[in-house]
């Protein structure tokens, strides 16, 4: 699980922003969030928030392939300032937490380490530019050489060392399921056809599918997945077709004749059931897009229900839709502002005085612009 991350000098976040998903949940006993709101006006920066969760997993664990060995690493510094870009995380996987920091320019890795916390945190290994040191029992990384803009872990983990096999599972738990990319919001990673030809192939993730869309749109009756041989080019192709009642007449239609929301939602929601299974974190830019907003409550609650989350998946995500707020409450919302270009962001529970109670709304209070993350129109 993601307990904490954070970044200075990267993108928008000239002094640098953390994110704290610890709590303490009287009601449940839980110390970490499987929820997070990210709320703020367009162009607040929110979207660069999830970027550095992007990033800095993909960096660790695959830069080594992903970045050839001429290339800038694909990072941005606010403002193009040449001061490096300093981010890290926090993770816990099997009751240990680790941090991995790194300080970076486009050019080459400054510094990089990962400590693991016991009594207090500890260094494991660690790299200033391309120096790389290490406890003993990690003293097999020291035998390759680091590339200048490739993470030691994708490195060693590239070079399959056994003494790192522990690192490379705790790496790849905290693997992230997102539309972001380093340009902003993108795709999710399955289409249509990618979808289709996904579940016609894993029945339990499409059972899951077809519950969902089921209580979303109460005029479905059934879906089913059929596949056919695509005459030109010999592959397989898959189409869903939509099953709905009428007057004791059955009919169907495809999926091109769905609403946008459906559309959407099958598209999706494969992701969440994968995220729910394997304990990942899936991280959406705006996932309320197409969705109406009595929906979004059910979505997140797949996550904090501990039936349906099993594994403590989480749950990051932007919204622009308001009455989820009242829902999470204080310690679940992080809002973001900016202010002469800076983007700025504070969780809820970091407003003085007693403005945000838990038995208040928050909702009439965010609509007064009271607290911050709203949209300042000029007249």
């Amino acid at each position: 699980m993601i307990v904490k991350f954070g970044a200075r000098n990267f993108y928008s976040f000239k002094e640098g922003f953390e994110v704290d998903l610890t709590l303490s949940d009287k009601k449940t006993g839980k110390e970490i969030s499987n929820v997070l709101a990210i709320k703020g006006a367009n162009a607040s920066g929110k979207t660069n928030v999830l970027k550095l969760l992007s990033f800095v997993t993909s960096f660790a664990k695959n830069s080594f392939s992903n970045i050839m060995p001429d290339e800038k690493i694909p990072i941005r510094s606010f403002f193009s300032s040449t001061d490096p870009v300093e981010m890290f995380i926090e993770f816990l996987e099997e009751g240990i937490e680790y941090k991995y920091e790194l300080s970076l320019t486009q050019e080459q890795v400054i510094s990089e380490k990962l400590s693991k916390k016991e009594k207090r945190w500890t260094p494991i290994i660690w790299r200033n530019n391309n120096n790389v040191d290490c406890i003993s029992q990690y003293n097999e990384i020291k035998t390759i050489s680091v590339r200048k803009n490739a993470s030691i872990f994708s490195t060693s983990f590239q070079h399959k060392m056994y003494s790192i096999i522990d690192l490379e599972n705790i790496f790849t738990i905290t693997k992230i399921i997102t539309n972001v990319n380093a340009l902003g919001k993108d795709e999710l990673p399955i289409d249509q056809q990618a979808a289709s030809k996904f579940y016609y192939l894993n029945e339990d993730v499409f059972e899951f599918v077809k519950e969902i869309l089921k209580k979303s749109d109460t005029g479905i009756k059934d879906i089913k997945i059929f596949d056919k041989e695509n005459a030109e080019t010999g592959k397989k192709e898959y189409f869903p077709v939509f099953y709905f009642s009428q007057e004791n007449t059955e009919n169907m239609l495809t999926f091109h004749e769905q609403s946008s929301g459906t559309k959407e939602l099958y598209r999706q929601l494969g992701l969440y059931k994968i995220s729910l299974a394997t304990g990942n974190t899936l991280v959406l830019d705006e996932f309320d897009t197409n969705l109406h907003p009595d929906l979004l409550p059910m979505l997140v609650d797949l996550f904090e229900n501990k039936e349906t989350n099993p594994h403590n998946a989480q749950m990051i995500f932007t919204t622009h839709h308001t009455e989820i707020m009242n829902k999470l409450g204080k310690y679940k919302i992080v809002l973001v502002n900016k202010e002469d270009n800076e983007s700025f962001l504070y969780r809820l529970d970091e407003i003085p005085g007693d403005m945000i109670r838990n038995d208040r709304a928050i909702t009439p209070i965010y609509n007064a612009g009271k607290i911050g993350g709203k949209p300042k129109i000029s007249a």
